[in-house]
């Protein structure tokens, strides 16, 4: 899309099920989501912003991913060394320590004896998120930010 212009999810929805691709009504560009796709520059935003929030990070959620992109693939060592992980995936990522380290990728330490921050839920997204939101009580918040 050229015009930056928003649309309702309705409107999207709508032509997505009747197997059309959504134009802006304006530009008539292309409408997608507001996110970086794969190939893409990340915002400017992300580089001014990310030192900031990483360092006051109080627990990271990483989901659906194979960390194999920079730079978003540092996040996970861009964190204070206590901050708790959680991997969110269908198959861990990033375990082998001797690889990674050599690689200067990221590791997770899932079953290292020692490890005390990093949390791994297997499975589809979607099911492990209803799940993890049942278990903090945020049933009802979540529920408001899906309409």
């Amino acid at each position: 899309m050229n015009c930056s212009k928003q649309y309702d999810r309705k409107y999207l929805k709508t032509a997505i099920f009747d197997q059309k691709v959504p134009h802006c009504m304006d530009c008539k560009g292309v409408i997608k989501p507001d996110i970086v796709m794969f190939g893409e520059p990340l915002n400017q935003e992300y580089f001014c912003k990310s030192d900031g929030d990483l360092a006051n990070c109080d627990c990271l959620i990483v989901m659906g991913t194979s960390l194999q992109v920079a730079p978003v693939n540092n996040i996970p060592t861009n964190i204070p060394p206590t901050t708790p992980r959680l991997l969110i995936n269908r198959e861990k990522v990033c375990v082998d320590i001797e690889q990674h380290r050599h690689l200067g990728q990221p590791f997770f330490f899932f079953d290292h004896p020692d490890n005390k921050h990093d949390i791994f839920m297997e499975g589809e997204i979607d099911v492990n998120v209803s799940r993890l939101v049942e278990l903090l009580g945020w049933e009802a918040a979540f529920k408001k930010l899906l309409k």
